[in-house]
């Protein structure tokens, strides 16, 4: 058994941590711990949050969304009360065609949607069983878990990866998210912060909307709980905390054109429950799962997800899980 300390308790560290910890004694570190109030230095606690394939740089990257889809389904049977819920999907591209979509041979129901229901400039639709979850309600309830399996939590605060040393593990998972981009030892500056926003109305709408030209993108997202996650922006080159109310008119008049039934263009005709505001750790290159040594410490870095945390999740643990096994278990060298 290794002792395994993580940096990061969003989504990423957690499932790794849930991964790990079957095999290895785990502890997690972090500046913000699920149960905390969240901040815009935080991501995991703002997402919407969905499960919603594509957005994959490899096939690799796919299979860690595949793999993260099977435990979440899992979980959403398992577990009622962790707020993961079965959902039906309608997913609209503008820059795909049915080539492209290289999920609709893995997930449940899937088919494609005939051309007349396409809203205008979308070039293919598709719907399939999805799933949903409520942040505010699962990260606290998988620290939970996490806890009565054994993986510890300790709040602290590194500027460094070296700073980790004196904790005396094995190995360090690195998900620090954009964290990467600042700890004085990564400096990745392939990383970049893409800053969402999103408004929480009180609706009865029961179906999770999805419409991606490429350049922005359209949703709604349903608790089912009598409330919506309304979005989304992609906006770089901002960090700004507060709420950007020209964005909330944006988003209203976007989601009114795609769904007039159900919303208005008026955000004064909905009951606004409350807005999110986050910074999501997207990597130009790509996700980041890799070995390296740094001064003695073996680590395993894993992050740049951008907004994909909870669909990638448990397939970079899994993947993780690997790595930390290679560590753990090298191949002898050939003699050859």
């Amino acid at each position: 058994m290794a002792q395994i300390t993580i940096l990061g308790a969003g989504i990423i560290g957690m499932a790794t941590a849930s991964v790990l910890s079957r095999n290895h004694k785990v502890t997690i570190i972090a500046r913000n711990l699920p149960g905390d109030e969240p901040t815009i230095a935080w991501t995991s606690p703002w997402a919407g949050a969905s499960f919603i394939a594509g957005g994959c740089s490899s096939a690799r990257e796919a299979k860690m969304q595949l793999d993260a889809f099977a435990e979440l389904w899992r979980w959403s049977i398992a577990y009622p009360d962790s707020s993961i819920k079965q959902i039906t999907i309608e997913d609209f591209h503008d820059d795909k065609t049915e080539d492209d979509i290289w999920w609709k041979d893995y997930m449940p129901e899937f088919h494609f949607l005939p051309p007349e229901t396409l809203p205008q400039g979308a070039r293919i639709g598709t719907s399939y069983k999805s799933l949903i979850l409520r942040p505010d309600v699962f990260l606290p309830w998988f620290r939970t878990k996490l806890e009565k399996s054994g993986v510890q939590f300790r709040r602290m605060d590194l500027k460094s990866l070296s700073d980790a040393r004196e904790l005396g593990h094995d190995i360090l998972i690195n998900a620090t998210g954009f964290g990467s981009l600042t700890l004085q030892d990564v400096h990745d500056h392939d990383l970049e912060t893409i800053r969402g926003q999103t408004v929480v109305v009180k609706s009865g709408y029961d179906k999770l909307f999805m419409h991606d030209t490429g350049e922005t993108y359209t949703y709604a997202i349903p608790r089912l709980d009598g409330t919506v996650v309304l979005g989304g922006t992609r906006q770089k080159n901002s960090v700004s905390p507060d709420v950007d109310w020209d964005l909330v008119q944006d988003i209203f008049t976007r989601i009114n054109r795609h769904l007039p039934e159900h919303f208005s263009a008026n955000p004064m005709d909905s009951e606004i429950i409350g807005h999110n505001v986050g910074l999501r750790p997207s990597r130009k290159s790509g996700v980041r799962v890799e070995k390296a040594v740094s001064e003695g410490q073996k680590i395993v870095h894993a992050y740049g997800v951008a907004g994909g945390g909870y669909i990638f999740s448990f397939g970079i643990a899994r993947a993780v899980r690997d790595l930390v096994e290679e560590f753990l278990f090298p191949f002898p060298e050939s003699k050859l």
